[in-house]
């Protein structure tokens, strides 16, 4: 228990009111896990708990009770009047059992239902086996997702069907803290198990996700349908947020590009733009940052496009692509390839490599992708007599020669033709 805790934990006492540690820090406790989680729950009225701590910050969580805030020494301490009137009936207000558990100041464990036990099986399970603590809190259906997957526990039989029985409590739920729980778990090993067996609850999520579900691709490239494979690529990527996210949404716009040809072979042709359209109205949606929201809208336009190995086409390519991204790019692809027919991986896959190789040799001759790496200044050009917009004119001139190989990105040589 760090002192700064300990020394709230004082205080409240000092003033004869209860306090103890709730939640997560807990059962980490219980663990052996370090956590920074450190919650406190007490009877005392937080306004006077301010007069002590002025710098503590009160809010209205819900219409239930209030929270609060105290950095100290770069700790985050969060300090909540009980759910209920005393500990027993805070604790019986949590969301799990594995987290309705309480640490008094002498680190005596206070458990009264069953979390110590769930813990050491390895069970998620509801306090409350009538739902209604979903009903508190509906984010608690994607908590428990989070927990399971990164704690590896199993989620109790009456505990599951309660949560997809109530899945559509989340579209009352702040879009930032369903986001906030859905990156946690898509980037969770074993992901896309649990985003399989509780897919009714994604589809909440991303309404677009059930327009794939069994949408078969009648394409001898493909062996699972658009959902299935979705969740194989989320398998085959690394745990990255730009990684999983591209994964997610990368095919999700193939049903609006759907056609079968005369030899009954399905396509998708442009599904990429679509499935772009799709994840930028969820950025738009779940309020996602712009940097994630272009790298993500870059992977996805690009995982299905053949890179390229001629020069020129590949500095057009770096030119329309960031070659920051490459690596990104080519994870993406490889698990593409990778959830699709195995009897075509391995060409495709050296295909990739190869490909991939000749781009980062272009790349390693530091190509001029952009007027800013023309080695010329616009001072330079100035002094030979041009101006204004037409100094812009005049560079991207010079930058199709360079790339043309019709002229040297060396400042004598660019000074040299333009005199001429």
């Amino acid at each position: 228990m760090p002192e700064e805790v300990k020394g709230i934990m004082e205080g409240i006492i000092a003033n004869g009111f209860e306090v103890y540690i709730v939640g997560g820090y807990v059962r980490d406790y219980l663990l052996n896990i370090k956590s920074d989680d450190y919650d406190l729950a007490t009877n005392m009225p937080l306004d006077k708990l301010k007069e002590i701590y002025p710098k503590l910050h009160i809010m209205k969580e819900n219409n239930h009770r209030n929270t609060s805030v105290l950095h100290i020494n770069n700790k985050k301490i969060e300090i909540s009047s009980f759910k209920g009137k005393n500990i027993k009936e805070d604790l019986q207000n949590r969301d799990y059992t594995i987290n309705a558990m309480a640490l008094d100041i002498n680190k005596k464990i206070i458990d009264i239902y069953g979390g110590q036990e769930d813990l050491n099986n390895k069970i998620l399970k509801l306090v409350k086996d009538d739902g209604s603590g979903i009903d508190y809190d509906p984010i608690r259906i994607l908590r428990a997702i989070r927990l399971a997957l990164t704690h590896n526990f199993k989620i109790d039989m009456q505990t599951k069907n309660i949560l997809l029985a109530k899945k559509d409590l989340l579209n009352t739920v702040a879009k930032e803290r369903i986001l906030s729980e859905f990156l946690k778990i898509i980037c969770c090993d074993k992901a896309s198990s649990y985003i399989d067996e509780y897919k009714e609850i994604f589809f909440i999520i991303i309404p677009e996700l059930k327009e794939i579900y069994h949408f078969e691709q009648h394409n001898e490239y493909h062996i699972y349908d658009v959902f299935y494979h979705t969740l194989k690529v989320l398998e085959n990527v690394e745990n990255n947020k730009y990684l999983r996210l591209a994964a997610i949404f990368h095919d999700i716009g193939k049903p609006e590009k759907f056609f079968i040809d005369e030899k009954n072979v399905g396509h998708f042709y442009g599904h990429w733009e679509s499935s772009a359209r799709i994840f930028k109205d969820f950025c738009k949606t779940y309020k996602i940052d712009h940097l994630t929201e272009e790298i993500v809208t870059m992977l996805i336009i690009n995982h299905d496009r053949s890179l390229p190995v001629k020069k020129k086409s590949i500095i057009k390519f770096l030119q329309e692509f960031n070659p920051v991204y490459l690596d990104l790019l080519v994870k993406i692809k490889e698990a593409d390839i990778l959830a699709q027919n195995p009897k075509f991986a391995s060409e495709r896959l050296k295909e990739l490599k190869e490909n991939t190789k000749r781009i980062q040799e272009v790349i390693e001759e530091k190509p001029v992708l952009t007027t800013k790496d023309i080695l010329i200044s616009g001072k330079e050009l100035l002094k030979l007599g041009y101006q204004g917009k037409e100094i812009g004119k005049i560079k991207n001139m010079l930058l199709e020669l360079i790339n043309n190989e019709k002229l040297t990105n060396n400042p004598e040589a660019i000074i040299n033709y333009l005199k001429k």
